[in-house]
C-alpha cells in the first residue's frame, strides 16, 4: 500500500517538472505578448482607416472651400493687426513676464485656424490625456494641411516671431544674463520659432503645475474656440513659495502646497497667451465630470528658443553646476 502510494507521488512529481511548468508558462506569456502586440495592430489599422475615411469625406465636403482658399494670406494686412495686437498688450511680470493679446489675429484668419482643424480621429494616435499633433501635419484633410501650413509659414513665423521677439527682449536679456552673468553682452539672444503642435484636451485631464523645458525660452498658447465653446478651461498661472532654476532641462513640475495662484486665463477666442518659461509655474485642468461629456479643448503651442550659436555660447559662458541643468546626459542640448 505504501509502496502504491509512494509510486503514485513519484508519477506526479515527474509530471510537474518545473522545467516543463517554466516552459510552459513562459508559452503563455509569449502567447499574451503577441496577443497584445496583434490587438496594438488592429487598433492602429482601424486608426489609420478611419482617418483615410475622413479624409475622403472632409477633401469632398470642403472641396469649394479649398478652392476658395488663397494661394498666401494678404501679409501686410495681417502683420498691421497683429503688430498693433502685441503693441497694445500690457507685459505684466507677475507671477512672470506675461501678456495676453487679444484679439491678436483679424477676425476671418482666425477662422481660417479653427474650421481648419483636422477632426479630432487624427489625434487618436496618442493617449487620451495628452492627445496632440505637430504642425505641419504628415496626414490630414488637404484643407487642414493647407491653413495650417499658411499659419506656420506666414503669421508663426514671419510676422508673430519677430514681435514677440522685441516685446520681451528685456525679459529675456535680463533673465538670460541672471543665468549667465559672463555671458558676453554682444550675443545676439534673437529667438527662432518652431512650428508647435495642436493640443486636444478632453474632461478628465490634468496637468499640475510646472515650468516648460527650458531651452524654450518663450511658451505661446493660442486658444482655439469653435462655435458653442465657452471660456471655461483655460490656463492658470502661479506663483511659487521658495522658487528656484529648474533642475534640469525637462519640464519641471511643482509641489501643489507651494503653488498660489495669480490668475486664471479664459479660453477666450482669438487670444494668446505668451509668458518667459523663467520662474512660477503653470497648469491646467478639466473635470472629469465636465458636461457635455464630449467637451473638448483645442489649443495651439508655439515656443521661441535661442539659435545654436547663441546656445553653445550660453552653455559655454556656463558654471559646470550651471551647465548641468541645460543639457541631457549625452550631453545634447534639449529644446
Amino acid at each position: 500500500m505504501a509502496r502504491s502510494t509512494l509510486g503514485r507521488f513519484s508519477r506526479a512529481a515527474r509530471g510537474w517538472n518545473p522545467f516543463a511548468v517554466s516552459r510552459a508558462i513562459d508559452r503563455v506569456d509569449d502567447l499574451r505578448q503577441a496577443t497584445r502586440e496583434l490587438t496594438r495592430s488592429i487598433d492602429v489599422l482601424r486608426t489609420r482607416t478611419d482617418q483615410l475615411a475622413a479624409i475622403e469625406q472632409s477633401d469632398w465636403e470642403l472641396q469649394d472651400a479649398l478652392d476658395a482658399l488663397p494661394s498666401t494670406l494678404d501679409t501686410e494686412r495681417v502683420r498691421a493687426h497683429v503688430t498693433k495686437a502685441i503693441d497694445q498688450a500690457r507685459l505684466e511680470l507677475d507671477p512672470f513676464p506675461h501678456l495676453l493679446v487679444e484679439s491678436w489675429l483679424p477676425t476671418d484668419v482666425y477662422k481660417l485656424m479653427v474650421n481648419g482643424l483636422p477632426p479630432a480621429i487624427f489625434f487618436a494616435e496618442r493617449e487620451v490625456s495628452r492627445q496632440r499633433l505637430s504642425v505641419p501635419f504628415r496626414l490630414a484633410p488637404r484643407y487642414s494641411r493647407r491653413v495650417w501650413q499658411m499659419v506656420t509659414r506666414e503669421i508663426v513665423s514671419s510676422i508673430a516671431g519677430p514681435l514677440l521677439n522685441e516685446k520681451f527682449k528685456e525679459p529675456v536679456r535680463d533673465y538670460v544674463h541672471a543665468l549667465c552673468p559672463d555671458l558676453p553682452a554682444h550675443v545676439d539672444l534673437n529667438m527662432r520659432t518652431s512650428n508647435g503642435h495642436i493640443m486636444l484636451r478632453r474632461p478628465g485631464y490634468v496637468i499640475a503645475p510646472h515650468r516648460d523645458p527650458k531651452w524654450g525660452f518663450l511658451s505661446c498658447l493660442v486658444y482655439l474656440v469653435r462655435p458653442g465653446d465657452n471660456e471655461s478651461y483655460g490656463t492658470q498661472l502661479y506663483r511659487v513659495k521658495n522658487d528656484v532654476e529648474a533642475p534640469s532641462f525637462t519640464p519641471y513640475y511643482v509641489e501643489d502646497s507651494r503653488c498660489e495662484l495669480v490668475k486664471a486665463v479664459p479660453f477666450r477666442a482669438n487670444t494668446m497667451l505668451v509668458f518667459l518659461n523663467s520662474v512660477g509655474a503653470h497648469g491646467a485642468s478639466i473635470p472629469a465630470d465636465a458636461q457635455p461629456a464630449s467637451l473638448e479643448r483645442y489649443l495651439y503651442q508655439f515656443r521661441l528658443g535661442l539659435e545654436n550659436e547663441a546656445k553653445d555660447t550660453f552653455l559655454a559662458h556656463m558654471t559646470d553646476e550651471g551647465r548641468a541643468r541645460w543639457k541631457s546626459e549625452d550631453g545634447d542640448k534639449g529644446y
